[in-house]
């Protein structure tokens, strides 16, 4: 019965990451990485930190050369790795027992590691590969196997390959670690130090084709990355409080949040000194370092959850009344599986939802396939590159060219012979004379909430979790259509 039950967990996990995986169009982020991907095709990838490590765009460019470039390839790693985490956190039964299973359940309905186990961004990796770590280090203290070390090593490699965020997590969670350093024998540790750096060196040259880290201080990656995203934290790119991450919690994750809480205090109470003092710490390192940071972003809750959601699942398999823990279950993965579903596959860009970050609208995919409809040929656009992505990624069956203003923009247009010319706001006002003889309609590019303490109310905040509707104002950006023939 319980191998029936475990395969039933992994088909939902599989069912959740790939159905319609290709629905929403690319986002703003989603739509620059594949720039990366086409560098890497290319030869001329080379490390940018402002968007991340290049593990994902190597993966996703083996995809896409033999699947071709859509939605569904582009998302197609990150799904694979939101699979490949719940099926190793049923490994995790040696050390929390049965409570592995719940847990498993727990993230396999996540509503936001789903989210973003169907982006394509690197967060869905990182889980697997942190979670990797944890369980290889945890079973190398128990079997003190050389191999154990240096699959954590790896794990790790594989982290620091990914995003910037390693860096400092990676210290934090080794920390834990300082007491049992006696534990550790000097031979394997030095085995698996050789690993992490061939791999993370191989990674960051282009398979040493790119040997510049070595020999200019400034380019090597580690001084890359701090000295990027130590600025990002100073101006506040995208900042925000301290606590924004926990609406996130409560309104995705309410049970899960009431059980890990119990947990939590219980345990201390109890003063539980096994792995569970490790996942409370996991949990507490993770919390507070994203607070802290200024970098408010909802993908990062998902490093929140994962220790979260197993401590939940520990939780429930503790409660000895049977009645009462599948009481709990029951109400939980209801409450889950409903928002997991309306987020992910009923409406992925409805941006009444606060886990997702600027959503591009379903209008663009529309819009692209009515230009082909109409036999365009030419498309001119004038706007910044921070204005008009994800456009590149849906323009380019046509030929597509970019302006930053409306200088000598009738010139422009009658030069490049434009059958059609796509303005932003502040552009489309400055030549709206110009163009008063040709059609013109708009386009939604993406939306977003606006929020204010005197429209959030209980009754908004019920309304958005049983119909997911706005629990603030909606606004839209919108682009202006012309067209010239």
């Amino acid at each position: 019965m319980r191998k029936w039950i475990r395969i039933a967990i992994v088909v939902l996990a599989v069912f959740l990451r790939f159905y319609d995986l290709g629905k929403a169009p690319l986002f703003f982020d989603e739509s620059v990485h594949t720039v990366f991907v086409d560098n890497v095709l290319s030869g001329t990838y080379k490390y940018d930190p402002a968007f991340h490590g290049p593990l994902l765009f190597y993966l996703t460019a083996g995809v896409v050369s033999v699947l071709g470039k859509n939605e569904f390839t582009y998302r197609l790693i990150p799904a694979i790795f939101g699979v490949l985490t719940v099926l190793l956190l049923f490994k995790f039964e040696r050390f929390i027992g049965r409570g592995a299973d719940y847990s498993t359940l727990l993230v396999a309905i996540s509503p936001i590691i789903v989210n973003y186990s169907r982006f394509f961004r690197n967060d869905s990796q990182i889980l697997f590969f942190t979670l990797a770590f944890v369980y290889f280090i945890f079973s190398y203290l128990r079997d003190k196997k050389c191999y154990q070390l240096v699959l954590a090593s790896i794990s790790l490699a594989l982290f620091a390959c990914s995003k910037e965020n390693f860096y400092p997590i990676a210290i934090l969670l080794l920390l834990y670690f300082v007491f049992d350093i006696k534990k550790f024998k000097v031979r394997d540790v030095a085995i698996a130090v050789v690993f992490f750096l061939l791999l993370y060196s191989a990674f960051y040259t282009n398979f040493y084709t790119y040997t510049t880290p070595f020999t200019n201080f400034s380019e090597f990656p580690v001084v890359k990355a701090i000295v990027y995203w130590k600025h990002q934290h100073e101006i506040a790119r995208i900042g925000g409080p301290w606590w924004y991450y926990i609406p996130l919690l409560l309104l995705y994750d309410l049970p899960v949040f009431i059980l890990g809480v119990y947990a939590i205090a219980n345990w201390i109470y109890r003063k539980k000194n096994d792995f569970r003092a490790f996942l409370i710490y996991w949990f507490v390192v993770n919390l507070v370092f994203y607070s802290y940071v200024q970098e408010k972003v909802p993908w990062l809750v998902v490093h929140i959850e994962l220790p979260l959601y197993i401590i939940a699942g520990v939780c429930i398999a503790e409660i000895r009344r049977v009645k009462v823990r599948y009481l709990a279950l029951l109400l939980t993965v209801v409450f889950l599986i409903y928002s997991c579903v309306q987020l992910n596959i009923v409406n992925p860009t409805n941006p009444a939802e606060p886990a997702l970050y600027l959503p591009t609208s379903m209008d663009v995919k529309e819009f692209r396939d009515n230009l082909k409809a109409m036999n365009v040929s030419r498309v001119c656009v004038f706007m910044s590159p921070g204005d008009y992505w994800p456009l590149p990624c849906y323009l380019k069956d046509f030929k597509t060219y970019y302006f930053p203003s409306v200088n000598n923009f009738k010139e422009t247009i009658k030069a490049y012979d434009c059958d059609v010319v796509i303005l932003n706001e502040t552009n489309a006002k400055k030549v709206e004379g110009v163009m008063k003889n040709c059609t013109k309609t708009e386009l939604c590019l993406r939306s977003w909430v606006s929020y204010s303490y005197e429209s959030l109310n209980p009754i908004r905040i019920l309304e958005f979790l049983i119909f997911r509707k706005p629990m603030g104002t909606v606004c839209y950006f919108n682009h202006t259509v012309y067209y010239v023939r």
